[in-house]
């Protein structure tokens, strides 16, 4: 099984009328993906006697990719010279160029276990699928069932996560008042951190994983973190029959 390299930067390949551009992400470090969890907004607020709820990602993801790309190739400048010797030349890019950018460093999946994979008491399995970088062609590559093993969580750990996926704060006066729905983001990571045993699919400068919860504690992506506490703590499908009788 082929394994995300964690340590270094990462490539995007947009294809876009018959060219390529291979755009260079410098590795996103935590204190960047936590930024950018704080600046989600999930809002909801009383106009005209209705509740309209409002929701926006785009902006916060276009801003870390702005400041995460470190080079960018393919593209013409009026005058010749380098892509990268013009100042802020992030934000001059296509905006749909940085919104696939965007787009691919969360492309991250739930991915199901296979069916002949026995429940071990004590632990749990999470597996996820997830877009990472493009290879030496050119092609982006899809990481599939990428494992990690956490201990089952505890009562507490479980309030701690129901408690604060429902956090909000309101803003504003009580005729005009707006109420900010805070995500789940940071307890998630905290757990991840608590609760992870060990992991397939993940190296860092080319050291596999594996069992050591010191350096998946220390060199997991962030946004994998979330993703695959997420899924922990979602409940199974139920086995519900439609038999009406």
């Amino acid at each position: 099984m082929a394994s995300i390299e964690l340590a270094t930067s990462r490539i995007v390949v947009i294809e876009d009328r018959g060219k390529q551009y291979r755009l260079t992400l410098a590795r996103i470090l935590k204190k960047q993906w936590m930024h950018y969890f704080d600046g989600v907004v999930s809002a909801s607020e009383n106009q005209f006697g209705k509740r309209v709820d409002s929701f926006d990602s785009t902006s916060a993801r276009l801003a870390l990719v702005e400041q995460s790309l470190v080079n960018a190739e393919g593209y013409a400048t009026a005058d010749g010279s380098p892509v990268t010797s013009a100042a802020g030349w992030q934000s001059l890019l296509p905006l749909s160029h940085r919104l696939a950018v965007g787009n691919a460093i969360v492309n991250v999946e739930r991915a199901e276990p296979s069916d002949d994979e026995p429940i071990v008491l004590g632990v749990e399995s999470v597996y996820l699928n997830a877009l990472w970088s493009a290879d030496d062609k050119g092609v982006m590559q899809k990481y599939r069932n990428l494992c990690h093993r956490f201990k089952t969580p505890n009562a507490d750990q479980q309030r701690r996560f129901s408690r604060d996926s429902s956090r909000s704060r309101i803003i504003g006066g009580s005729r005009k008042a707006k109420t900010l729905w805070l995500g789940p983001q940071p307890t998630l990571v905290e757990l991840y951190d608590e609760l992870i045993v060990s992991v397939d699919g993940y190296q860092a400068n080319g050291a596999e994983l594996g069992a050591d919860r010191e350096a998946i504690v220390a060199e997991m992506d962030a946004y994998h973190k979330v993703a695959a506490a997420d899924v922990l703590f979602s409940p199974a499908a139920a086995n519900l029959s439609e038999d009406n009788d």
